[in-house]
């Protein structure tokens, strides 16, 4: 892959990942684009920019989440979010292994995939209409677990799916936004674990490859920063603007294409 098309690549992938906008959607539409076919291991390797994003952005909880864990301590906070996590993982977890193959073939779709955007958008414009206070329990945890099983759809927003999940659950907007952070790890994770499996990773050219996954890992750190600001103003309906115009424009281009 080129150098360029890798950097473009990986600030798309690192922007939209954490970004309620569906980073599915906007890395199919730049393939096409750039006019290049989607590179499995590719995908695989900006997921791992994606997953250190997250992963310094909150490495104090994190440690504190893995002290818990292996004291096998899920009473304290860290690890009943931990226990939360797990709860919240299970669903979407299932619905990949099941229907991961069903929902790859609506990626050529652009009516689903602007429907799904337009869903995306309702439940965004929703939330953003909440003030939740509550702190995320099992429930809240089941509810948006459930929420992130339904991104598995192309034009589903994770992000935006479990924190509207979340907010219109009751619980307060900068916790849910924190708890869909946290949660995004062990289902990023498997998700490129499972894609790894039919990727052939030692095809990768290392130096644009490289420059990829670091932009993804920059981008995304400051998307993360960006959208916890957004969430804690109560600007979350911004994105639901922005995925209702993108949903019908494809809506749109799927009737005249």
């Amino acid at each position: 892959m080129e150098l360029l098309h890798a950097l473009i690549l990986g600030a798309v992938q690192g922007i939209t990942e954490w970004l309620p906008i569906s980073s599915s959607v906007h890395l199919a539409i730049t393939h096409q684009l750039l006019g290049i076919t989607a590179s499995p291991a590719f995908d695989v390797a900006l997921h791992t920019g994606t997953i250190l994003a997250v992963t310094v952005f909150f490495q104090k909880e994190l440690l504190e989440m893995t002290r818990a864990a292996l004291k096998l301590d899920f009473k304290s906070p860290q690890g009943n979010t931990v226990a939360l996590l797990v709860i919240a993982t299970i669903p979407a977890a299932v619905a990949g292994v099941l229907f991961n193959d069903l929902f790859e073939s609506l990626f050529s779709n652009f009516a689903a995939i602007g429907t799904a955007l337009i869903i995306t958008a309702m439940l965004l414009y929703a939330a953003s209409k909440k003030t939740g206070v509550k702190e995320v329990g099992r429930r809240q945890a089941a509810i948006i677990g459930f929420a992130q099983a339904a991104a598995i759809a192309p034009g589903i927003s994770r992000s935006g799916s479990t924190i509207a999940a979340a907010m219109l659950a009751g619980v307060d907007r900068e916790k849910a936004a924190r708890f869909s952070f946290l949660l995004a790890i062990p289902i990023t994770i498997g998700a490129a674990a499972f894609e790894a499996r039919k990727a052939n990773l030692l095809q990768l050219e290392p130096t644009s490859t490289l420059a990829g996954i670091a932009v993804a890992a920059i981008a995304g750190w400051l998307s993360i920063s960006i959208l916890l600001k957004l969430v804690k103003e109560a600007k979350l309906q911004w994105f639901a603007y922005y995925c209702w115009i993108a949903g019908l424009a494809c809506v749109v281009y799927s009737f005249i294409a």
